[in-house]
């Protein structure tokens, strides 16, 4: 009986393992092209029942681990050199690839975790795990984009060729100003602050 249990749940994950070969291009290209639509998705989704969340689509937590698995795969193809490990904490995070992915997954959860906490601060929103889970989503999907494109620069900037920093300088630059602006709008769509506060914020 205790087989047959691990069979389905075995069942059950690879079925969901080779959905994200779907959903992960199909949720990217939705919050590249229509960010603050899927923040009002997210926000929406969390109001259903747990088995009812994100079904077109990926949880926003996985998307973004997800997206940060994808940035690591493209840096270990192009062999980018890894900074140089100058003290015990480089050694720990760069001397593995496992320490390595905790290291950026925990990195890039922090945009959305500050975000978050920004957010309950100007709606003056008591902060708990509840009151955190709805910006949090939300801004894991506007962090993934941005985790993927700046990381793949900043590995192109490492990389031996003559033109590809350049090319990863450039990735970074598009990257920072793409976030930006998806934030200031996601601010000012949320909060209704205008424009000029959004920017500065």
């Amino acid at each position: 009986m205790d087989f047959l249990k691990i069979l389905k749940s075995f069942e059950e994950f690879i079925y969901e393992a080779v959905t994200w070969l779907v959903f992960f291009p199909r949720t990217l290209w939705r919050v590249v092209r229509h960010p603050v639509r899927m923040a009002a998705y997210a926000d929406r989704e969390l109001g259903d029942p747990l088995n009812e969340q994100f079904k077109d689509g990926l949880s926003p937590p996985l998307f973004l681990l997800l997206a940060v698995l994808i940035a690591h795969a493209v840096e270990i193809g192009l062999h980018a050199q890894m900074p140089e490990e100058r003290n015990r904490l480089a050694h720990m995070v760069f001397g593995s690839e496992q320490n390595l992915l905790i290291y950026r997954t925990i990195t890039f959860g922090i945009w959305p975790l500050i975000a978050s906490l920004y957010f309950l601060g100007r709606q003056g929103t008591s902060i708990d795990r509840e009151t955190l889970r709805r910006p949090f989503y939300v801004q894991c999907y506007l962090a993934a984009p941005f985790a993927i494109v700046l990381s793949t620069g900043a590995a192109l900037i490492r990389h031996a060729g003559t033109a590809i920093p350049a090319i990863g300088l450039a990735m970074m630059a598009v990257a920072c100003a793409w976030y930006v602006a998806v934030q200031a709008q996601w601010l000012h769509f949320a909060l209704a602050l205008p424009w000029w506060r959004t920017f500065a914020a």
